[in-house]
């Protein structure tokens, strides 16, 4: 497994934004990202097609991750939280009621923050293994969300 320096806020910006086409140096830890008509995205294409085997594509999480996160974070929930969520993620629209759910609760949304921060680092992490790279650095911790509930 090959241990690279890899700028951890870097790549979670690749694995949210599907709106840019991202790829790890598997060499050397950088993430490249291309957005389409911006001054570097000739010279970023023809560096990929030079060195096609050391860049490894970063598909962006998508709605069906924050789903599958919702339904994980639903079964951590207790009492009147629970089922104000519950009921909200259910049916179709579900996703955009329980987000608003959120919105009127502070504490559900610090929580949930934290829960999807920590399953997007852990898919990051798989992707990493998967690709036979390890990161220097461990992967930033959750005190982003400290002291807001």
């Amino acid at each position: 497994m090959r241990t690279l320096a890899i700028d951890w806020a870097d790549l979670e910006i690749a694995f949210r934004d599907a709106g840019t086409e991202s790829y790890l140096d598997t060499e050397s830890g950088e993430v490249l990202s291309i957005v389409d008509g911006f001054d570097d995205e000739r010279d970023l294409r023809e560096r990929l097609s030079r060195f096609p085997g050391r860049f490894s594509r970063i598909v962006p999480v998508d709605r069906a991750f924050t789903a599958d996160v919702v339904a994980r974070f639903l079964l951590t929930c207790r009492g009147p939280a629970k089922t104000k969520l519950g009921e909200a993620a259910a049916g179709p629209g579900g996703l955009s009621r329980f987000m608003a759910a959120l919105r009127e609760d502070k504490a559900a949304s610090t929580s949930f923050s934290r829960f999807e921060q920590a399953q997007l680092l852990t898919t990051i992490e798989t992707f990493l293994r998967g690709i036979g790279v390890s990161s220097k650095e461990s992967a930033p911790g959750l005190e982003l969300f400290e002291g807001l509930a």
